[in-house]
């Protein structure tokens, strides 16, 4: 199981990593959040409610905020199923826009002494809130793969943890080469990768704090890339409270 699921990550993202030029655009972004989760059933179920915040343009500008509901449950050993709602408010140039978002997660994770890995696919399906019988049919689509590593270190609060994550996107592309005529095509293709490095601080048992450094990179070959992909390098942190 795990070499298979290995070779199915090095399939995923291996062949658009091969063929990407530098990256000509950058960003450093800043997330923010607050989270509350409750378990059930010995640990089996989780339930979650997230609020974040996202700052873009080097952390002076509200990118989008959203808030989340989410909930898994492990079963069959070390596998477990879950899923999710976000409500989006995203910032464009013609003001905010709403838009809602519903995934599926499919995740197995397992132990070797004290580093712990986990693997999540996750389908997402995202759309604008909009009463146009074209924007309910044209969402956008992605399959993400991540692979997370916690290291758990002997006497120290600070536990790290690294992941990987890819994105396979299906999406409209809509062009207007004459006003007011617009083309519009699907689109397909390997989006982005993320690179995560973090940790976790328990306070309490009621509260603890996570931060992270992530760098996402755009792929070229994405068609909506336009030859110009960019890196974003982020700073997140989250105050969560456990229930």
């Amino acid at each position: 199981m795990k070499k298979f699921l290995l070779c199915i990550y090095i399939a995923f993202i291996g062949s658009p990593l091969i063929a990407q030029d530098s990256t000509v655009v950058r960003d450093f972004e800043l997330w923010t959040g607050v989270s509350a989760k409750k378990s059930f059933l010995d640990n089996k179920l989780k339930l979650g409610l997230n609020q974040e915040f996202r700052f873009n343009d080097n952390s002076t500008r509200i990118n989008n905020y959203f808030t989340e509901l989410e909930a898994s449950y492990k079963f069959y050993g070390n596998f477990e199923a879950g899923g999710g709602f976000r409500y989006i408010r995203n910032n464009t140039n013609s003001g905010y826009k709403n838009e809602n978002r519903f995934f599926v997660d499919l995740g197995y994770g397992h132990k070797f002494n004290q580093l712990k890995i986990d693997y999540r696919l996750r389908y997402q399906n995202q759309r604008e809130f909009s009463s146009s019988k074209d924007d309910l049919l044209n969402p956008t689509s992605k399959f993400r793969l991540k692979i997370k590593l916690d290291y758990n270190i002997k006497n120290w609060k600070l536990d790290p943890y690294l992941a990987i994550e890819s994105f396979y996107t299906t999406t409209l592309n809509a062009v207007s080469y004459v006003e007011p005529i617009i083309e519009s095509s699907r689109v397909n293709g390997f989006e982005k990768i993320r690179f995560t490095l973090g940790t976790n601080y328990k306070i309490n048992n009621l509260m603890s704090l996570g931060g992270f450094y992530r760098i996402e990179k755009e792929f070229k070959s994405f068609p909506l890339v336009y030859n110009t992909p960019a890196t974003y390098f982020i700073a997140g942190l989250n105050l969560t409270f456990n229930f």
